[in-house]
């Protein structure tokens, strides 16, 4: 057909005038018409959740194929293979309809042809496109189309554990042995061996992955840090920062004289603030560094004598205790910031003083990285498998070295469209710039939901192209998608009323201006007050906190009953389907008591499938064992393991009887030779192995002999097959509760030893040290997924969550604390400054007694280390924003917030006033965990009527609640007599409660002491009775005979 021209502005504004005045139901916005209409510039589109992009995205590539383009010219990137295969089925529903409804030959023509190409069209994911174009050109490098990914990621580990060793030794032997011995030794901590090498190896070689060149960055990235390191700026930059500090001390300890000091005439204190005084007074404007840092070493010396440290009240006055404690917490807080100063005096002394040691080792990690990186990379083509990271870094080099190839792709691409743009790494966006002609491209993102920073993608790239295009249209055009179709009003303020006051471009990488905030646009949904997002906080006692957390894995906690009591209300009285509502966490980490809880309320639930605990169920860990023993029987916690499975069922008794059987002139280290021996003497020592364990004992040796016969000639599927039927394993499990999943378990064992088997490695002995590796990394496999009921609560990762939707949202440990391993790691990476590593320096004690260590080990942080780590904290902070602000935007009607804490701790903090409409950015910085946000928003903006509440529930109330709703279920009593029972019963079931919470303490050791222990456990048992010993347990009511005391409180004195 012929092509027919893009529309011009003044046709698109056009099109919008119209859109606005006609009568359709769901009219589309006028920056969706820009974004569906605008062609021949790059157009970055920021879509705010609930936007319409996905409809977005596909109506422009409707109207493209409308207009002559044909699908084969169009690339389209989306994140996920779902995404891809959802957007393929819209757009061949919509072809279709447009096939049928259109009278123009040439179009219908033209766009069965695109139907019929739909298939074969580039939509889908980077991965995809890269292994395609890999298998087409990859000849021109050297690489066979036959190619395999390395998926499975204990062939990964293997593999990688392999060069890593290999390249260990190579450097270990090498003619620099001794300086690769000392990049040893400082990663080696307590294990004293390469591990800690190694998991910081793997860890920069994953970071390496998403660049566009790894041994490029290598070589000119690297040690960037060191080589700018500029140790004078920072002594100014620090010495600016104690002015400040001191200045400020002076500034308040003057208000104080001025205003409230002649309330404390004879206050001792005084002479230490006089003091203080002096010694800020002593500087001026020719003062060096040299002489702030000396005054601010004695001023810190003086906060920490007695005088100084507290205002002591002599008069008592009651109505100056206020007072006295807000002068004490600010003084508390202004010495804390001259302390930190002080030590960080000394920190930058130490990495000064070292840089040269630091550096030295920093170049001996850059040899090991880089040849690590090249023999991983020739050992992976030998074996002609790859990761998905590899086959992008060979479609860049064929891309970026063969002109003609891509100067083929330019021409064939009309657009290079991207979904999920937020979520692109360095190498995906290079991949990208070679794909296009240098304007044709349209990314659509919102980086309000960049997520993915564990798999390196990097928001500041989409962030650098929104601030470019806004400010300069002619490098690109930007639109906003702010109208949110998917969710309540009551939804949408809520998540305004958090994010505006939250995030800014200091902390978030963006200022949630109104650029950004959600507008409310789906007219079906009308406000509902009973849809008030609600913050629900389990109010618990502090004082049972290591016992809860110890319990934790079994115990029905407070905040899941006071969840499920939500959900069945919901469920029960509003008729709330269960799979209408979500549950969704941060991490998995406490999914197994959220699924017990709900089993225990017969509630129906569906898990997102990943749980990451395979090898830890109970099935898989026996066979594993068997596995090992088959491999060495001398391992003995796999052969008791073994023993005592179902499969042979030996007990505590007669695992014993077979292990004090008499041998003369031998000494038996292990199980094995025991059961060997007890074989040959049960005989004779009939008074220990009576003929029916004899008998049993012979059997199981001779099922394991077979077993391990039958491993030498035969595979590990077979194997493994062998000993299901052999012992009936497989249809007992099946008989277990959840059998059907634990039958799933032992299928997949099956079929993952076969895959191990087909990718190179072969052996029970090298299945099994992958099996081990794995455990050691603290890695696990994913659980297989069973057939899930059709009508069940969703639970699952705010990550799983992104792009579904949910009428009621439940976002679960609002209290979890944000994981901050990354920033204790002794390596921090940044694409800007390069390497940050600590490093371990032995310094001199300067000690002449001979029973003090002449020298110390010291763990001195780089200064790069420290500009990595404040990197880092600022952009694992605005992640932790992000994933809130995508967990609170998935719910279409109603928003629950659940956490927990001591209402009383909770209520008494208190917190810096609002700076420019936002919590203030040290309040923001010291977060914990999301509660901690959204609870100190509540605190401080209490007076602008926030969209959301709060609501605490105690034990007492949820146990009232509890016990009335089974009262309320018995329809046999007589209503008249109904309230006094009811009443009765519950003073009855709360005195029983009281006598037994009461009886478990007095007796916790005895429940809890198991039937075999050593007596040092035993009595770390009893510990807390034996504690109990002499305390006197009184009622609420004191007793008339003890004396009252009424005196005024001593302010001199603070409680810590």
């Amino acid at each position: 057909m012929k092509p027919i021209s893009f529309l011009t502005e003044e046709e698109i504004q056009k099109l919008q005038k119209a859109e606005a005045s006609s009568n359709k139901e769901q009219k589309k916005t006028a920056e969706q018409i820009e974004a569906i209409y605008t062609a021949g510039q790059n157009i970055l589109v920021s879509a705010s959740a609930g936007s319409g992009k996905t409809f977005v995205m596909a109506e422009r590539i409707l109207d493209q194929l409308a207009r002559g383009v044909e699908i084969s010219q169009l690339f389209i990137s989306t994140f996920t293979v779902k995404a891809a295969s959802e957007l393929k089925e819209r757009l061949e529903k919509k072809i279709s309809q447009q096939i049928q409804e259109t009278d123009d030959v040439d179009l219908k023509q033209h766009l069965g042809r695109q139907l019929a190409d739909l298939p074969n069209a580039a939509i889908g994911t980077m991965d995809s496109f890269t292994q395609k174009f890999l298998g087409k050109h990859g000849y021109l490098i050297d690489i066979a189309p036959n190619f395999r990914i390395l998926q499975n990621e204990s062939e990964q580990l293997l593999l990688k554990n392999e060069v890593f060793h290999q390249v260990f030794e190579e450097h270990y032997q090498g003619e620099n042995k001794e300086k690769f011995s000392s990049l040893v030794k400082n990663f080696a901590g307590r294990g004293k061996d390469e591990r800690g090498l190694r998991q910081q190896v793997y860890k920069i070689y994953d970071f390496l992955q998403s660049t566009s060149s790894p041994q490029k960055w290598l070589n000119e990235s690297f040690l960037k840090g060191f080589e700018k390191a500029d140790f004078a700026n920072e002594k100014d930059k620090l010495t600016e920062q104690i002015k400040q500090a001191l200045w400020d001390l002076e500034s308040f300890f003057r208000y104080h004289l001025d205003n409230d000091a002649k309330e404390f005439p004879k206050a001792v204190y005084l002479e230490a603030v006089q003091q203080v005084l002096d010694e800020i007074g002593s500087l001026n404007q020719e003062s060096d560094s040299q002489a702030y840092q000396a005054v601010l070493a004695r001023v810190v010396a003086i906060s920490k004598e007695k005088n100084g440290r507290a205002l002591a009240n002599s008069s008592r006055k009651a109505d100056l205790k206020p007072l006295a404690d807000t002068y004490n917490d600010e003084r508390k807080a202004q010495f804390a910031k001259l302390g930190q100063l002080s030590d960080q005096i000394t920190i930058l002394d130490y990495q000064e003083r070292y840089h040269k040691g630091t550096w030295d080792l920093a170049k001996t990690f850059q040899t090991f990285m880089s040849n690590f990186v090249e023999a991983y990379r020739e050992r992976k083509r030998q074996e002609n498998a790859f990761e998905f990271a590899d086959i992008s870094h060979y479609t860049i080099e064929i891309l970026e070295n063969f002109p003609q190839v891509r100067e083929a792709y330019q021409e064939r691409f009309h657009e290079v469209m991207v979904d999920e743009y937020q979520d692109t790494n360095h190498i995906q966006e290079r991949m990208l710039e070679l794909l296009s002609n240098g304007h044709n491209r349209f990314m659509v993102g919102d980086i309000k939901q960049s997520i993915y920073r564990f798999r390196q993608a990097d928001p500041q790239i989409f962030n650098e192209k929104f601030q470019r295009y806004e400010q300069n249209p002619q490098e690109g055009k930007l639109i906003l998608l702010k109208e949110n179709f998917r969710s309540s009003s009551e939804v949408l303020s809520a998540t305004n009323d958090v994010f505006e006051r939250l995030m800014d471009q200091e902390v978030g990488e963006i200022n949630y201006d109104s650029m950004h905030q959600l507008v409310f646009a789906n007219s079906k949904l009308t406000p509902n007050p009973d849809n008030k997002a609600e913050f629900l906080l389990y109010d618990k006692d502090d004082s049972g906190q290591e016992e809860e957390e110890s319990q934790a894995d079994t115990k029905l906690t407070g905040e899941m009953r006071l969840v499920i009591k939500e959900i069945l209300k919901l469920h029960q009285e509003k008729g709330v389907a269960f799979k209408e509502i979500a549950l969704l966490t941060s991490s998995r980490s406490r999914n197994d008591q959220i699924l017990l809880a709900l089993s225990e309320y017969g509630i129906p639930v569906k898990t997102d499938g990943e749980q990451n605990n395979y090898l830890q169920s109970l099935e898989v860990q026996v066979m594993l064992d068997t596995l090992r023993v088959i491999h060495n029987p001398l391992q003995d916690y796999a052969l008791v393991a073994l023993m005592k499975s179902p499969m042979f069922s030996f007990d505590e008794d007669e695992l014993a009887r077979l292990s004090l059987q008499k041998v003369e002139d031998k000494v038996q280290e292990n199980l094995y030779e025991k059961l060997v021996n007890a074989q040959k003497q049960a005989a004779s020592q009939k008074e220990l192995i009576h003929t029916d364990l004899a008998e049993k004992l012979n059997q199981f040796m001779d099922i394991l002999d077979s077993w391990r016969l039958y491993a030498k000639t035969h595979s590990l599927y077979d194997l493994i097959w062998k000993i299901y039927n052999d012992r009936f394993y497989y249809d007992y499990v099946g008989a277990l509760p959840n059998g059907p999943a634990r039958q799933a378990n032992l299928y997949a064992l099956a079929l993952r030893a076969d895959q191990f088997e087909k990718s190179n490695f072969k052996g029970l002995s090298r299945f099994i040290r992958m099996i081990d590796q794995v455990l050691e990394a603290q890695h696990d496999l994913a659980s297989v997924a069973v057939a899930p009921p059709k009508d069940a609560v969703e639970l699952m990762t705010i990550h799983k969550s992104k792009g579904l939707e949910f009428h009621y949202v439940f976002i679960l440990n609002m209290d979890q604390d944000f994981n901050k391993q990354d920033s204790m790691s002794d390596v921090i990476i940044s694409r800007q400054n390069g390497l940050g590593v600590k490093y371990i320096a032995k310094v001199e004690t300067g000690a002449v007694e001979a029973h003090y260590p002449k020298t110390i080990k010291l763990s001195i942080p780089s200064l790069t280390y420290i500009q990595n780590e404040k990197e880092l904290q600022l952009a694992s902070y605005s992640e932790q924003m992000r994933l809130l602000y995508v967990a609170m935007t998935r719910a279409e009607r109603k928003l629950y917030l659940v956490g927990k804490g001591s209402r009383e701790k909770l209520e008494a903090k208190e917190y810096p006033a609002a700076n420019n409409g936002k919590l203030d950015s040290n309040t923001r910085l010291q977060a914990r965990n999301f509660q901690d946000w959204v609870w100190a928003i509540s605190k401080v903006f209490t007076k602008d009527n926030l969209n959301f509440s709060y609501r605490f529930v105690d034990e007492d109330q949820l146990t009232r609640e509890a016990i009335g709703e089974l009262e309320n279920k018995s329809p046999l009593q007589d209503s008249s007599q109904s309230s006094n029972r009811q009443s009765e019963t519950i003073k009855e079931a709360l005195e029983m409660l009281k006598e037994v919470e009461v009886y478990n303490t007095l007796h916790r050791a005895a429940i809890e002491l198991p039937s075999v222990q050593t007596p040092s456990q035993i009595k770390k048992f009893y510990e807390p009775v034996m504690d109990m010993e002499g305390v006197e347990i009184t009622n609420q009511t004191q007793s008339s005979e003890k004396q009252i005391s009424f005196d005024l409180p001593d302010f001199s004195t603070k409680k810590r």
